[in-house]
């Protein structure tokens, strides 16, 4: 802009125009710089809010992955023992031809039998839960199961009288179907079987003894040590004490088996 003449007639009201353009000027210029400034700063403080919010969702994530690892962790080790506590079976085909099943579970990776079905059949389980001996009602066969399902045949096949004289389970049991050749079989420990038979007598059908058989040995003897025969028209099982298994004879407790 042309500056005016001292000596112009207009010479004031130039000059007073022309520091109003310059306010003018100078008040745009300042607008504009704070507009500039401003949105710097609001650049600033919209980026410092996002890396926060960034931030705070990264942890966010973190956290719930950690919280998810836990759970499925916590998770998996309840899933584990459900799985353990699960009944399993073996399934046992008899010489009869009948089935069983053989429930066991699993305690801390051991396994331990619970039970035998049908319920009906004849059994016991060894006091540390690794064994079970069952009893076939129709052939009257002693049958002993590991840990494992595996079965064998714990009978005493025959009996050897004084005089020599042989006497087999089948042809008795022919002669006569109602003679008790074995039943009740009851663990006294883990390699003791106490069970009730007519044994050694085939003419006393009210008379009835208790036998036991050692699983080390495979020994069958009615004749205890320390007691002899044990006799009575019923015998019954009491509880398993420090002592041995309480036996109840014609209704009185006054036998204890040992164990040994």
């Amino acid at each position: 802009m042309q500056k005016p003449s001292i000596f112009s007639n207009k010479y004031d009201e130039q000059m007073k125009k022309r520091k109003r353009i310059k306010i003018i000027f100078i008040v745009t210029a300042v607008l504009v710089l704070l507009i500039i400034v401003s949105g710097i700063l609001g650049n600033m403080l919209f980026g410092h809010n996002s890396a926060e919010k960034s931030k705070s969702k990264v942890q966010v994530k973190q956290s719930n992955k950690v919280n998810n690892t836990k759970i499925n962790n916590s998770k998996k080790i309840q899933d584990s023992k459900e799985k353990d506590n699960i009944n399993k079976e073996y399934l046992l085909k008899l010489s009869n031809g009948k089935e069983v099943k053989l429930l066991y579970n699993v305690v801390n990776n051991e396994k331990q039998y619970i039970g035998v079905m049908p319920k009906e059949t004849k059994y016991t389980i060894s006091p540390s839960k690794k064994s079970i001996a069952l009893l076939e009602n129709d052939t009257q066969k002693l049958i002993l199961i590991d840990i494992n399902g595996t079965s064998k045949e714990i009978t005493k096949l025959q009996y050897v009288s004084s005089k020599g004289d042989i006497f087999k389970r089948e042809n008795i049991l022919k002669l006569n179907p109602n003679y008790i050749w074995c039943d009740e079989p009851k663990f006294l420990d883990d390699d003791n079987i106490v069970y009730i038979s007519q044994l050694p007598w085939f003419n006393k059908s009210n008379t009835k003894y208790l036998w036991k058989y050692n699983i080390s040995n495979n020994i069958h003897e009615n004749n205890l040590p320390n007691m002899g025969e044990v006799s009575g028209k019923k015998i019954e099982y009491g509880n398993i004490t420090s002592e041995g298994l309480e036996v109840l004879v014609d209704g009185v407790k006054n036998t204890i088996i040992t164990k040994k």
